[in-house]
């Protein structure tokens, strides 16, 4: 089957679902309906925080929190892409009139097929590891009651898979049935859902990327011949052409997602300081074993999130500096000088770096990866050393 969008069939079904999707009936309702749900699921689980917040309970607190901050982050998403859908669509209008000048080019399609290809495999892999980690996550705490219930485990309350308080009586069947396979399903949900977004960003710097190939390529093909010509004029202002919607492209980009993962690098930093909290004070309990499997899965399900934005700042970066490379590598030493004098031009513009910011305060690179991770753990230090 002939690939024609970056964007994998399940990023375009999720997109649809939470109605951001261009062209999407009632896409005010399915996103008020998909956030009602989880702003009543959090309403629930900070009441459970309010009603256990004890020193004593630090440890169930800390594993409640964790969930809780994750719901708290998917609103602000949902919210900052529904105030920037006006953005999302224009940067997907781009991406689709980009395949459509592609399609008159074997040279550009096949590099185009290739970033396609890459993003689908990416979208498919983060949804499947997602998912897994959700449901180890999930099941942990059954996983444990079914193991030590032989040997008398003292947690004898029948436990929700995840920590909410709710106003009515829920241990009594069938409802307490009903309650965990609607509550799985909808952790299930939303893991799927959050893990697609995640991956978005990735998505369109891929599409960017081989947008730059193909400026790249085109720069490369000019030959010194060609450049005797007049035609070259109207190759270079084609060229142009294509450069600047690559920079309106990735400012569009920085529009949708600067406050989207300055969001991002403070909860996850705060998750992963929980979650390391939670691994440390496990290793002591008699349930450590089955306690750190599930906090394990978290811990890197939350660092590969933050590790994805990096890479993505990193390539996107990398990439950009390409542009300027290949323009220098023309002959346009045996240039005329009106053509040369436009070759100035891209050039200066190239020297505009293609990054990824938080907040439009941190470049999002493979340094800033290490510092999160370092701020990560001094956190976890002061936590374990305060319990």
């Amino acid at each position: 089957m002939t690939v024609t969008s970056t964007i994998s069939p399940a990023v375009i079904i999720c997109l649809r679902f939470i109605g951001l999707w261009p062209g999407v009936s009632y896409s005010i309702i399915n996103w008020l309906s998909f956030v009602f749900m989880l702003v009543i699921q959090l309403y629930f689980q900070y009441l459970y925080i309010f009603n256990h917040l004890k020193i004593s309970e630090l440890s169930n607190l800390v594993d409640c929190l964790i969930v809780t901050l994750y719901y708290s982050l998917t609103i602000f998403k949902l919210t900052n892409l529904w105030i920037h859908r006006r953005v999302l669509h224009k940067i997907l209008t781009d991406m689709d009139d980009d395949w459509r000048e592609c399609v008159n080019d074997d040279q550009h399609l096949h590099i185009m097929t290739i970033k396609a290809n890459v993003s689908h495999f990416f979208s498919n892999g983060l949804l499947s590891f997602t998912m897994i980690v959700a449901t180890f996550y999930v099941s942990g705490n059954y996983i444990i009651r079914f193991i030590f219930v032989t040997e008398h485990y003292n947690d004898t309350v029948r436990q929700l898979p995840i920590k909410i308080q709710l106003p009515f009586e829920t241990e009594q069947s069938p409802m307490f049935e009903f309650l965990v396979i609607a509550i799985t399903l909808q952790v299930m949900l939303h893991s799927g859902m959050i893990s697609i977004l995640n991956g978005l960003i990735f998505i369109l710097v891929l599409h960017l990327s081989g947008q730059i190939d193909i400026i790249c390529q085109k720069f490369r093909n000019i030959s010194k011949n060609t450049l005797l010509h007049r035609s070259s004029i109207h190759s270079f202002g084609m060229l142009i052409e294509r450069h600047n919607r690559i920079l309106s492209f990735s400012e569009n980009m920085e529009k949708l997602f600067s406050l989207f993962w300055l969001l991002q690098v403070f909860w996850n930093t705060a998750v992963v300081c929980c979650l390391g909290f939670v691994f440390i004070i496990s290793i002591h309990n008699e349930t450590g074993v089955f306690v750190l499997v599930k906090t394990v899965s978290g811990y890197f399900s939350m660092i590969l999130e933050v590790f994805i934005i990096c890479l993505a700042g990193e390539y996107l970066s990398s990439k950009g500096k390409l542009i300027t490379t290949a323009t220098y590598e023309m002959p346009w030493y045996d240039m005329p000088s009106n053509q040369s004098k436009v070759l100035m031009f891209i050039m200066m513009r190239s020297q505009k770096r293609l990054v990824i910011t938080a907040g439009k305060m941190m470049d999002m690179s493979f340094e800033s990866f290490t510092t999160i991770i370092k701020a990560s753990a001094s956190y976890i230090s002061v936590l374990y050393a305060i319990y």
